[in-house]
Formats: C-alpha cells, structure tokens, sequence
C-alpha cells in the first residue's frame, strides 16, 4: 500500500503524466500536514460534532468553542481527502467515514488517530535521529501518565480488533490447551478471540503496569476477566510462568534488535510445554530490490520510536531457529495488508 498525489481532473493527470508536476513539492506540503490535520480534527472533537448532521464551520465552531476561520480550513482540509462531504458552506461525515469515525461502530479508530497527534514530536525529531542515532522511546512514559496510556493503548486495541477474529482463525493451538502466555499484548484482545474458540484456554497478558491498566479495563467491558488476566511486568525480566500451551508474541520485534528478539524468543520457549506454539504477528521487510512503500514508512516510524526497524521473513526464521522453535509457516492477514502471523513449534 502506498499514498500518492492524485490528479483532481484530466489537465492533471497528463501534467501527473508527464512529469510536469514537482511531485516531490506536493509530497512536502500535502504530505508533511495530511495526518496532523486528521489527529487534531479527532482530538477537537470536530467528527463527533458532524455525527449529529451536517453542519455549517460556523456552527461547529460555535459548539466546540474553536474559531471560525480555522474550523471552516480544517474542514474544507478533510472535505479534500473525501473524509467529509462539502455542500457550499455545509458539510458532513459520510457513511464510508462514519464506519471508522463512529464511536458507536464496531471498527472505530478515533483513539487510534488522536494518538497519531503525538507523532509529530517524533517526527520532528528525525534529523537528529538520523546524523546522531538514538530513538524518541515511546514506551518509557511513566505508569502515573494515565492520559498517555489510555490513548495508546485503546488506540492499539481499535486496530487490533479490526483483524482479531481473522488472526485467532488462522492460529493452532491443541484441541484441550488450556493456558495461553500473550508477551507484551497491551489491550489482550487477540488473547480474547483466541478464548472465544477455545472453552479450555485462559490466558496470562504479561506488560507494562500503565498498558496493563488500560488492558485490563479493555478486557473487564467486554466481560471476560475471568478467562484473560493481566500481569504487571518488564517481558525481559519478570517471570513468565507456564508451562503453557502457547504463546502470542504481537507487534513487538519490530521495536527490538535481532538480538533482543532472541533473547525474547528463548525466555519464550522456557516457558512453554514441548511441541507447544509459537504465533508471532507484525510487519516485516521485504527482501525484493525495492522496499514496499509501506514497509519503508513504517520501518522509519518503529526506528523513531525505538531504535529499531521491520525484520525480514528470512531473518525472522533464523531468529526463531536460534530460539529454539522449528520453521516458522506464514499466514498473510486480509484486513491488515501489511501484516503477517508467523507460526512454529518449540522444539
């Protein structure tokens, strides 16, 4: 997947065409606002407000206490990527936006966008990152930030849901397994779907004390606590239990060095029974001679925020035969293009 400049009638698509157009220009200025503008209309509140009908800047202005001629920008701004419709001064959330914009609907990503407000910062900070090295470290926020947490992790878990279903599908566990260790899993949600299909199966979300708050609150709405529990702690230092059945290691690696993965993985295998899974879900790296869009951009977002970057499939394998797991057999998920399961047995 990848985002490009998109001609808005014929005279631009031939200037498109026939490189006529500095398409590195339109990537700077369009590019650099596109997603900040979406993260401050979420976190003004400016959706919600359009979820009553349509509605004049004016007035949405008025109700949230914004200034007009801001509002009426942002507007027209959203109405050019087709996330709001415009009709003269009037506009509007469209069906196709409100499936991702309604608090009420079951794919809703507001959290998620309000979070993406932060990456900015990150952002701003790439030039350093890139001539001196060193990462912006998301994680290391403290317990105490509440706000932090929760915008983080229910946005993870919005996304999550979108595929867990799908991803507990594909995911092999024994016909009776009875416990399931999810390392790092923040929200618990795909440890949920995966106890959904398994009557047997309980699972143990180990993190850190401010995602397994908000986790644990995740889980305690949708009224299963008693089968998905949450454990404070460090994945590379507290004790993990077990034996168990098997494990979920998800949207991890990609903030950890090959090292580190193997240090994981082996810490991992300890704690499962012989013969037990293994399901590792993220975004990988490419091996073609050019990087997918996708793969790139993300890759550059994980390096920010940890150091880090996307592992490539060839390398995942070797790290997990290091480990101590066999060949790991791979799974594309549908409604995440970018991401893959990757699953395999403790040997």
């Amino acid at each position: 997947m990848r985002v490009k400049p998109a001609a808005d009638d014929l005279l631009e698509r031939i200037a498109i065409a026939g490189n006529l157009v500095p398409l590195p220009a339109a990537y700077a200025l369009y590019g650099l606002t596109s997603g900040r503008v979406l993260g401050v209309a979420q976190r003004l509140g400016l959706f919600k407000k359009l979820l009553d009908g349509p509605a004049t800047a004016g007035r949405v202005a008025e109700e949230l206490e914004l200034q007009v001629a801001g509002t009426r920008l942002l507007c027209e701004n959203r109405g050019g990527m087709g996330i709001l419709e415009q009709d003269g001064h009037t506009f509007s959330l469209p069906k196709r936006s409100r499936k991702w914009l309604d608090p009420a609907s079951d794919t809703y990503i507001g959290t998620w966008l309000e979070h993406t407000v932060t990456y900015w910062e990150w952002y701003g900070d790439l030039e350093r990152i890139v001539r001196d090295g060193g990462s912006f470290e998301i994680h290391r926020e403290p317990a105490e930030d509440e706000e932090y947490w929760r915008v983080y992790i229910t946005g993870q878990y919005e996304i999550a849901r979108l595929s867990a279903q799908e991803v507990a599908k594909a995911i092999k566990l024994p016909a009776q397994a009875s416990a399931l260790i999810d390392v790092a899993g923040a929200h618990g949600w795909f440890s949920a779907e995966l106890c959904k299909r398994h009557e047997t199966l309980k699972a143990t979300v180990v993190d850190l004390p401010g995602s397994a708050r908000v986790g644990r609150e995740i889980i305690a709405k949708a009224g299963m606590s008693d089968r998905v529990v949450h454990r404070e702690g460090d994945m590379f230092e507290s004790d993990l239990g077990g034996p168990y059945d098997g494990a979920l290691v998800f949207d991890i690696l990609h903030h950890l060095s090959a090292e580190q993965v193997v240090v994981l993985l082996r810490r991992v295998r300890e704690a499962l029974k012989p013969g037990a899974a293994l399901a590792v879900l993220d975004m990988f790296r490419s091996d073609a001679k050019q990087q997918r869009a996708s793969a790139a951009a993300v890759g550059l977002l994980f390096h920010l925020t940890s150091g880090a970057d996307l592992h490539s499939p060839d390398e995942l394998a070797g790290l997990f035969r290091e480990a101590g797991f066999g060949k790991p057999k791979r799974t594309k998920v549908r409604r995440i293009p970018d991401q893959d399961l990757f699953q395999a047995q403790a040997v």
